[in-house]
C-alpha cells in the first residue's frame, strides 16, 4: 500500500509539471530570422497587457497593450486601450511609438470618445525628435457635438530645439456652429529664439457668420528683442553692425538706380508750394553737400566730429543703450531723449533771413533695399536748427522737417510733419558722409536701424 501510494504521488507531480509547463508554453513562441531573433507574447483581459518583444537584424523591437473597462459609482462605464512599441537600431538610434483611445458614457447619456498617438525618434547624435496628435468628441442626448483635435512636434539637437503645436475645435447645435484653430510655435538656437503664434475662428447662426483672425511672433536674439504684432510690425529695439564697405556697396546701388532727380529744382518748388526752402538759396544749393570743416565752423562744433555707428559704438542690448560697451540709457530713455531734441528745433523760430547750410539730399533706405523712394533734403543754420523736406517720390507728395542738433553730444534728430511719434536720428556728423547708418524710432517701444545714402547733384543744378 506505501509503495501504491507513492507511485500515485509521484504520478500526480509529473502530471502537475506537465499541465504548468504547457501552460507556459503556450504563452510562448520563439523563432529566428534574417541575423536571428527570439519574439514572445502574452495576453490578459479584462484590464490585463500584452508584451511582446522581437531582435532582427542587429535591432531590437518591444511593444504592449493594455485594455480594461470600468463602471463608476453613478452608472457611468468606460473603456480604454494602450499601445507602445519600441526600437532600438544597429547605430544607438531608438523610435517609440505609442497610442492610447478611450470611450465612456454618463449616466446622462453624455458620450465622450478620446484618442492619441504619440512618437518620439532619438539618433546616436543625440538629437530627438517628437510627435504627437489627440483628439476628444463629446455627444449629448440633445445631439449637440464637440469635436477638438491637437497635435504637438518638437526637435532637440545639440543646436537648439524648434517646436510647433496646434489645435482645432468645433461644436454643432441645432442653432448653429462654431469652429476655431490655433497654431504655435517656438525655435531655440545658440543665437536666440524666435516663436510664432495663429488663431482663427468662425461662427455660423440663423443670422450668418462671422470670422476672425489674429497672429503674433516674437524674435530674441543676441542683440536684443523684437516681437510681432497682428499686421507684421516689429516690437523692440535692434541694432546690427553693418561695414564701410557694405555701406558703399548699397550707396553705389541706389545711386545708380534712383529716377527721382526731378525734386527740389525751380519747378518742383512750385508744383510743391508748402515745401520749406532758403530764401537765399539758388538752384545750385538745393543739392549741395557739406564737409565736415563746413559745418563745424559754421556751427562752433568741434574740428573732430562725433560718428555714431549704429551696431558698434551704438547697440541696443536688450532694453539697454550701450555706447562703445558702457550703459548709457535705457531704450526708452534713449528715445526720449532724441524726441526733446527734434522737438527743441520745431520750437525754434529762426528769421526768416536766416542763413542756411545744406546739409544735402538722402534716400532713406531700409535693410539691404537698393531703391530710394523716401528722400530727406536737410539743411542747418548756425544754432544747430535743422529744416527741410521729407519727399515721398512714390506718391508725390511732400512734408516738412523740423528739428536739431544736441551741441554737447552732437546728436541730430528730426520730425516729419506732425507725426510726432517718429523721430529720426543720426550724428550730425554722420550727415556729412556720402553713406550712414541712422536710427528710426517709431514710439517708445520700437526702434530700427536704417541707412542714409547721399544722392549726387542733378547735372543740370551743377
Amino acid at each position: 500500500m506505501r509503495h501504491i501510494r507513492v507511485i500515485g504521488l509521484i504520478a500526480l507531480a509529473v502530471m502537475c509539471l506537465f499541465l504548468v509547463d504547457s501552460g507556459s508554453c503556450a504563452g510562448r513562441g520563439g523563432g529566428r530570422g534574417g541575423g536571428g531573433g527570439r519574439a514572445g507574447g502574452g495576453a490578459r483581459a479584462a484590464g490585463g497587457a500584452r508584451a511582446g518583444g522581437a531582435r532582427v537584424g542587429g535591432g531590437a523591437v518591444g511593444g504592449s497593450v493594455r485594455t480594461g473597462a470600468a463602471v463608476g459609482p453613478y452608472g457611468g462605464s468606460g473603456a480604454a486601450r494602450r499601445t507602445t512599441s519600441t526600437a532600438v537600431g544597429p547605430r544607438g538610434g531608438s523610435t517609440s511609438t505609442g497610442s492610447r483611445s478611450g470611450s465612456y458614457t454618463t449616466q446622462r447619456g453624455t458620450t465622450i470618445e478620446a484618442g492619441g498617438v504619440g512618437r518620439t525618434a532619438t539618433g546616436p547624435g543625440g538629437r530627438t525628435a517628437g510627435r504627437g496628435v489627440g483628439g476628444v468628441q463629446v455627444t449629448t442626448p440633445g445631439g449637440r457635438e464637440i469635436n477638438k483635435v491637437g497635435a504637438a512636434r518638437g526637435a532637440a539637437g545639440p543646436n537648439g530645439a524648434v517646436g510647433s503645436r496646434g489645435s482645432i475645435g468645433t461644436a454643432t447645435g441645432p442653432n448653429g456652429s462654431i469652429a476655431g484653430a490655433s497654431r504655435g510655435g517656438v525655435a531655440v538656437g545658440p543665437n536666440g529664439a524666435v516663436a510664432g503664434g495663429g488663431r482663427i475662428g468662425a461662427a455660423t447662426g440663423p443670422g450668418g457668420t462671422v470670422r476672425g483672425a489674429a497672429r503674433t511672433g516674437a524674435a530674441v536674439g543676441p542683440n536684443g528683442f523684437a516681437a510681432y504684432t497682428a499686421r507684421g510690425a516689429a516690437v523692440g529695439h535692434r541694432t546690427a553692425y553693418v561695414g564701410r564697405a557694405a555701406l558703399a556697396t548699397q550707396g553705389a546701388y541706389v545711386r545708380r538706380g534712383f529716377v527721382g532727380y526731378n525734386c527740389f529744382n525751380p519747378g518742383w518748388y512750385v508744383q510743391h508750394p508748402g515745401a520749406w526752402r532758403a530764401a537765399a538759396w539758388t538752384t545750385a544749393a538745393f543739392w549741395a553737400a557739406s564737409s565736415w570743416g563746413t559745418v563745424s565752423s559754421y556751427c562752433s562744433y568741434p574740428a573732430e566730429p562725433v560718428y555714431y555707428d549704429y551696431g558698434q559704438t551704438i547697440v541696443y542690448e536688450g532694453d539697454q543703450v550701450l555706447y562703445n560697451g558702457e550703459p548709457v540709457a535705457t531704450a526708452e530713455q534713449y528715445t526720449e531723449q532724441a524726441a526733446a531734441i527734434a522737438d527743441a528745433g520745431e520750437k525754434a523760430q529762426p528769421s526768416d533771413k536766416e542763413e542756411w547750410v545744406s546739409l544735402g539730399v538722402f534716400g532713406m533706405v531700409k535693410g539691404e533695399d537698393t531703391e530710394a523712394n523716401q528722400i530727406f533734403q536737410l539743411a542747418i543754420n548756425k544754432d544747430g536748427i535743422i529744416r527741410g523736406n521729407y519727399y515721398d517720390a512714390l506718391s508725390d507728395t511732400t512734408l516738412p522737417v523740423h528739428g536739431s542738433v544736441e551741441k554737447r553730444t552732437q546728436r541730430a534728430a528730426w520730425t516729419v510733419g506732425d507725426r510726432k511719434e517718429t523721430v529720426y536720428e543720426t550724428g550730425v556728423g554722420n550727415l556729412t558722409n556720402d553713406e550712414t547708418t541712422m536710427l528710426v524710432h517709431f514710439g517708445k517701444d520700437r526702434t530700427q536701424q536704417w541707412t542714409l545714402i547721399r544722392l549726387e547733384q542733378p547735372e543740370e543744378a551743377k
